[in-house]
């Protein structure tokens, strides 16, 4: 069995105000704890996940997904993330085994109260190095920088909404792999259900791909976690292509711990 230990990635500290309402909302003496906010990207809650996720990628083909993921934000206004994913899978004909991808990606967060709804604007860039094997499956064979930007809403302190929007390029690629151009397009619902100590979370994911004459796919993914104590979460995902050939569909467990 596949077998790696997390990693938690910090960076350079950024000045801020404080933002005393979202922190206190996200630090959550709710029902569902932080375990709500942190699925959601523009907050401020620092935890990290260890999760596990099976695809079904169509025509006998299957992939394994081993993940560690989680965020740390050094103020109100400033926060790194990283996820670390190794694999195992058939995609390139036989099981291999091998890390697949890294990613870093620093965010800016900017309190705001737009039409009288509290939200956080939010701008920033995630780098993605590519680490397994593109002809065996195991890897994308890109590099990828992606910025992007978003709001995240709070319409009332049990739900959350977010619109997201962000831009793909590699600026390296293995023998035989595409050029990466994408935009990709984001709708997050979270609810938080104070009769399970936890939240459900939906997850539209779009992709625009100008490689491909502008040729739009999209999956969604879905999330119902529950708090075991205050700092301690599980949840389970189920995940499916709507037009996509990423794959077929997919489940997942995670373990959640917030710090």
């Amino acid at each position: 069995m596949f077998r790696f230990t997390a990693i938690l990635v910090l960076s350079l500290i950024g000045c801020a105000r404080d933002a005393p309402v979202w922190a206190q909302q996200e630090a959550g003496d709710s029902a569902a704890g932080g375990g709500a906010a942190a699925s959601d990207p523009t907050s401020t809650v620092n935890f990290q996940d260890v999760r596990y996720r099976y695809f079904d990628l169509g025509r006998g083909r299957e992939s394994h997904s081993f993940e560690t993921e989680g965020a740390y934000a050094f103020n109100p206004r400033f926060k790194v993330t990283n996820k670390l994913i190794g694999v195992n899978t058939n995609k390139g004909g036989s099981y291999e085994t091998d890390f697949q991808e890294l990613t870093l990606k620093a965010i800016h967060l900017t309190p705001m109260k737009p039409f009288g709804i509290k939200a956080k604007f939010a701008l920033g860039v995630e780098w993605l190095k590519d680490l397994g094997d593109f002809d065996k499956g195991t890897g994308s064979g890109t590099d990828r920088i992606a910025p992007l930007v978003g709001i995240g809403w709070l319409p009332t302190d049990k739900d959350f909404v977010i619109t997201l929007v962000q831009y793909f390029h590699s600026y390296s690629e293995d023998a035989g792999a595409q050029k990466v151009r994408q935009t990709g397009p984001r709708l997050i619902y979270i609810r938080s259900i104070a009769d399970i100590r936890g939240w459900a979370k939906v997850d539209l994911k779009g992709v625009i791909d100008h490689e491909k004459d502008e040729e739009f796919s999209s999956i969604i993914e879905l999330q119902l976690g529950h708090m075991l104590t205050k700092s301690i979460a599980i949840y389970g995902e189920f995940l499916s292509e709507i037009d996509s050939d990423a794959y077929d569909w997919g489940m997942g467990f995670g373990i959640r711990f917030m710090y």
